[in-house]
């Protein structure tokens, strides 16, 4: 099949109507309403679970419809048809749940013995139960819960559209023509230093002449996040909330979080070497991911589908195969488009649908790269399709596992077709792997300190102020950092739309090294990796990282990751000849 970049194809989940299709799900809660009388702690298993199989047919219509007008507000932001039919698909959405809510509360307030005798019998929902019982603690009443859903709709999910609506729109003056952001972003990785600059700053010009909007977009969401969920609920720290939807333990992110700060030396290493490569006294925020040589920037959309299914094939057949399902069906929307959202995703649709997958396909190897991440994510969503519809989802940190591995089975794949290109091509993994570990661990850093001081009445600037202070401290003496990168942080959708979303990618990250080194070692290990992939979310994260011999709380585990990093630094540090390593290292000891 010759592949081209373009729009999806939403028939499958497409709607007759939106008002037809709310028709259809609303006989489904009318029926499911009547069950609140029939709920009680001794009521047959048989019949429990014949309500547990109800609800899932109902997640699996509500899933699709508003997968549907989620895809189509991506598509394009300022569609005003799109935003309204969102909107009223939300406002109804929350109107289930408010209705629904009852059979969720219940479960949680019996007690032990009778949650156990339901546990028991749930066969592959168990962790879905056992998710539940966790969260008991923080559950309101059911009046009370219900004001929230209402609350949330009109005010975070609402700040969040204004936000997408608002920075959608922004389009950049360069060189007489006007482009879109995801345009912009391809020149941040120019040769030419003048223009990398000339990127990022008209870039973050943008956010910086905004900030007030933004910011108090921001200060809201922050507002209401520990209103809700620290003083209501009682969870013991705003990034509580984040871990315990994760079910992570705290101890597991804190030593993630404390390994990633330890290791920001090995990273300044890496751009003092970076500098001599580029024949610079010292890098500047701006020449942060400077290619060593040129960049090829026209790369046809065929030709990077062609290079990721021949890296995924060399890994395993269920890869290609499952990736392949994915573009084939038309499942990819990858054209440049105005007003359509900046970024990249792949969204799920529940265990019977292929998930689908949206990127800006610009023709760089940066694109590539974000290709092979975005189908890993689909091809986790696919191979986890044999859980339920309650299960299938990972965690956000172990979500990210298989979108990594797809960007590394790329890397590796590239590196044996140009072994030449070997040391620029270290260089590009070793940016990548700053920009998702130490990047991202920094990101959710500033996130604690901005959620702290916005409690105490911190100004936009100030906190702006705080986040250039903590960059330029991440970064030691190895990189200057223009005063524009105190607005940097306005520019990061999931500080906004998912709170202390970002230590997931460092997660990720690691965990994936630690896995790749040992799939290097033993190339049978990809079968354990499919199977824990299989695993979706269907038991604790922890769990399913022993399946394949991790320990998640564990910062030695963690360091792991970063040994592997330092042994490709340690490989572009020799001096090249004729591009060969000289095994022989001059001066320096350690």
């Amino acid at each position: 099949m010759v592949y081209k970049t373009g729009s999806w194809d939403l028939l499958e989940i497409k709607p007759a109507s939106i008002e037809a299709e709310m028709k259809r799900i609303e006989e489904y809660v009318l029926r499911l309403e009547k069950a609140r009388s029939i709920l009680k702690e001794d009521m047959d298993v048989a019949l429990f679970m014949k309500l547990v199989k109800d609800f899932e047919a109902l997640h699996i219509k509500t899933e699709r419809l508003g997968v549907y007008c989620h895809l189509r507000f991506c598509e394009n932001a300022a569609d005003q048809r799109a935003v309204a039919d969102m909107g009223q698909v939300e406002q109804y959405f929350t109107s289930i749940s408010n209705r629904l809510m009852f059979f969720s509360l219940w479960f949680k307030k019996i007690d032990s013995k009778g949650a156990g005798r339901f546990i028991a019998a749930s066969g592959k929902y168990k962790y879905h139960f056992e998710q539940l019982r966790l969260t008991a603690q923080y559950t309101l009443s059911e009046k009370e819960e219900r004001v929230v859903n209402v609350k949330d709709i009109t005010g975070v999910s609402a700040l969040n559209t204004v936000y997408n609506i608002f920075t959608s729109k922004f389009v950049y003056d360069w060189n007489g023509k006007k482009i879109t952001q995801e345009e912009l972003i391809a020149h941040v990785r120019d040769t030419n230093p003048a223009v990398r600059k000339k990127a990022y700053l008209a870039l973050l010009s943008q956010y910086k002449e905004h900030r007030e909007v933004i910011g108090e977009i921001y200060k809201n969401i922050v507002n209401d996040w520990r209103g809700e969920c620290v003083e209501l609920r009682g969870y013991k720290t705003p990034i509580s909330v984040r871990n315990v939807g994760n079910d992570i333990p705290d101890k597991a992110v804190e030593a993630l979080l404390a390994v990633c700060a330890r290791n920001e030396k090995l990273f300044h290493r890496f751009f003092d070497l970076k500098a001599k490569r580029l024949k610079m006294k010292k890098l500047t925020r701006f020449d942060l991911y400077a290619p060593l040589g040129a960049e090829k920037k026209n790369i046809p959309y065929g030709t990077a589908v062609s290079m990721v299914l021949e890296s995924y094939g060399k890994f395993h057949p269920e890869f290609v195969e499952r990736a392949t399902a994915i573009l084939d069906s038309k499942h990819v929307h990858s054209a440049i488009a105005k007003g359509k959202r900046s970024g990249a995703f792949c969204c799920g649709v529940g265990v019977e649908l292929l998930p689908y997958v949206m990127l800006s396909y610009n023709g760089t190897p940066r694109a590539v790269s974000t290709l092979a991440h975005e189908l890993g994510h689909g091809v986790h969503f696919s191979l986890a399709s044999c859980q339920t519809e309650f299960t299938m989802d990972a965690c956000l940190p172990l979500a990210e596992t298989a979108s990594i591995f797809g960007e590394m089975l790329l890397s590796e794949t590239l590196m044996e077709k140009d072994p030449a290109s070997y040391e620029s091509m270290v260089f590009d993994k070793l940016d990548d792997l700053y920009a998702s570990i130490i990047r991202q661990a920094g990101f959710v850093r500033f996130e604690i300190e901005a959620h702290s001081m916005m409690k105490n009445g911190a100004t936009i600037d100030e906190v702006s102020a705080r986040y250039l202070e903590m960059l330029r401290a991440q970064f030691g003496k190895s990189v200057f950092v223009d005063e524009i990168y105190s607005y940097e942080w306005l520019y990061i959708p999931h500080i906004f739309h998912t709170p202390f979303y970002c230590y997931a990618y460092a997660f990720g990250n690691l965990l994936t090294l630690a896995l790749y080194e040992m799939y290097r070692e033993d190339k049978a290990f990809a079968e354990k990796v499919i199977s824990m992939l299989k695993l979706g979310g269907s038991r604790a994260p922890v769990e399913i990282a022993r399946t394949v011999g991790v320990d998640i709380t564990s910062e030695a585990f963690w360091q792991k990751g970063f040994d592997v990093i330092e042994q490709m630094l340690a490989k572009v540090e020799k001096p090249v000849v004729k591009g060969k390593v000289l095994l022989k290292e001059k001066g320096k000891k350690r």
